[in-house]
């Protein structure tokens, strides 16, 4: 395993790299200590895309779910010497930049992977963290195993599949991005940090409200028509392309769907009654 590199098809994980964004560290890794990691440039509207990138971090959930951060003496003992090594190199580097904290203290900063517990049901409602369009996805707790979800996404453990969907069918309205902008704030580069402006606007999910259903069911629809396009769009379906243009040209496609049209109505509708 390899630190991506410009060029190579996991670079776009690493754009942002400053503190060792010149540096190597090629070595083995025991498959247990390997993880898929879910970030801003892999979500499009209703979509979390394929391109996952693996990463390799010095930690393991136990049988409870629960993680642990091990050090290099643990790794080792446990016999993974090729592995205890390349996190040997790394803290070495970090030693000598920024804040010099090793790669355990900064994988869990303010628990930030610790508190990563999703249990065994239900689904992960996963939002982009800024933006002026709001942008989520809901995947099954099943398919997240072995998921490590990145600063730059939020996500909320959702219990029943309907309530998830629901979700992810006001998030992606247009009428909520209306709804939420007189009070995002703007940073030098636009809207940022949308944080918890919905979930103060729309109203919780009610089984016995048909309304709620049928956003519900219908966003299930968009996310399946989405990601048809998106398997049929070489750009769509690039991280490596520029964001904010993928999840734009994706929105377009889907405004022209029916399904998209009456989502689009019902959701606003609900904004309108929950004001």
């Amino acid at each position: 395993m390899e630190t991506p590199s410009p060029g190579t098809h996991w670079a776009f994980t690493v754009k942002a790299a400053k503190a060792l964004k010149d540096e190597k560290f090629p070595g083995h890794v025991a498959p247990q200590f390997l993880f898929r990691m879910a970030q801003s440039v892999n979500l499009l509207p209703y979509v979390l895309g394929d391109h996952c990138a693996p990463i390799a971090l010095p930690a393991e959930r136990d049988a409870s779910d629960a993680w642990q951060i091990l050090d290099n003496y643990e790794i080792r003992r446990r016999g993974y010497l090729q592995t205890a090594r390349r996190f040997r190199d790394i803290n070495t580097k970090l030693s000598v930049v920024g804040n010099r904290k090793t790669l355990q203290e900064r994988i869990d900063e303010r628990g930030k992977l610790t508190k990563q517990t999703f249990g065994d049901n239900g689904f992960l409602l996963l939002v982009g963290a800024g933006g002026k369009h709001i942008c989520a996805t809901c995947i099954p707790v099943s398919d997240a195993a072995d998921l490590i979800i990145d600063q730059t996404l939020y996500w909320q453990h959702i219990a029943s599949e309907d309530t998830a969907w629901f979700y992810v069918g006001m998030l992606n309205s247009h009428a909520m991005t209306e709804a939420i902008t007189p009070f995002n704030p703007r940073g030098e580069f636009g809207e940022r940090h949308i944080h918890t402006l919905p979930y103060r606007l729309m109203p919780a999910f009610d089984e016995t409200n048909k309304d709620h259903e049928t956003i519900s069911r219908l966003a299930r629809s968009v996310a399946r028509r989405a990601e048809v396009m998106i398997k049929k769009n070489d750009y769509l379906n690039d991280p490596s392309r520029r964001l904010s243009i993928r999840r734009s040209r994706l929105r377009t496609a889907l405004r022209m769907t029916s399904d998209f049209q009456e989502l689009e109505y019902h959701c606003a509708s609900q904004l309108r009654v929950s004001r």
